[in-house]
């Protein structure tokens, strides 16, 4: 039996069920369980998921495919209590696959420019640039793996430990494989923009 306490803003939360129970339950077809999953895990994944995409419509677009692969999932996850470790793995794995897809289409329009910047936001588009060179070094030198080991310690700040988690990863092997990673990056950087 569900029970709801009242929230602020009127937001009925369920009282005491932890994510491991309410994967259960989501796995076993109850649309309520995995609403409640949606609900406390939503902002995690739109965090993990800005990380990749700076587009609103994106971030929409990308979270609920996070969350359409994490239900249609909920039958190959052994351990409920690592649910959202295992959720951020899909967040990271879906924006790869994003990237993929978006480095193929640019192939195609190679060249364009969004727009002229304003005067005004002369510091926004130095920032944007800095961010579409570190994107472009880390599409050109490393892999998928390493590029999701970079995006979560780097931007998302997560500890060795959590990227071993939801990598699946040892801690040696976060801590060897992001050395090389940001070598290899220094080294790129160095090179073609001293």
């Amino acid at each position: 039996m569900w029970r709801f306490t009242e929230m602020a803003g009127g937001e009925a939360r369920p009282e005491g069920i932890d994510d491991a129970s309410l994967a259960r339950k989501a796995a076993g077809g109850d649309q309520r369980a995995f609403a409640v999953l949606v609900a406390r895990h939503k902002a995690a994944v739109l965090h993990v998921v800005s990380r990749f995409c700076d587009d609103p419509d994106g971030l929409e677009d990308l979270t609920q495919e996070v969350f359409v692969k994490a239900y249609l999932n909920l039958g190959a996850l052994r351990n409920g209590a690592v649910f959202r470790g295992w959720l951020h793995r899909i967040a990271a794995n879906t924006c790869i696959d994003w990237l993929r897809r978006r480095k193929a289409e640019a192939g195609l329009v190679d060249g364009l420019e969004d727009g002229l910047a304003d005067e005004r936001d002369q510091e926004r588009l130095e920032a944007r640039e800095a961010r579409r060179r570190l994107e472009s070094a880390m599409a050109s030198v490393l892999c998928q793996k390493d590029r999701a080991l970079m995006v979560l310690l780097g931007l998302e700040g997560k500890s060795v430990e959590e990227v071993a988690t939801i990598t699946g990863l040892s801690r040696v092997n976060v801590k060897v494989r992001a050395f090389r990673a940001r070598r290899k990056l220094r080294e790129f950087l160095e090179k073609d923009y001293a």
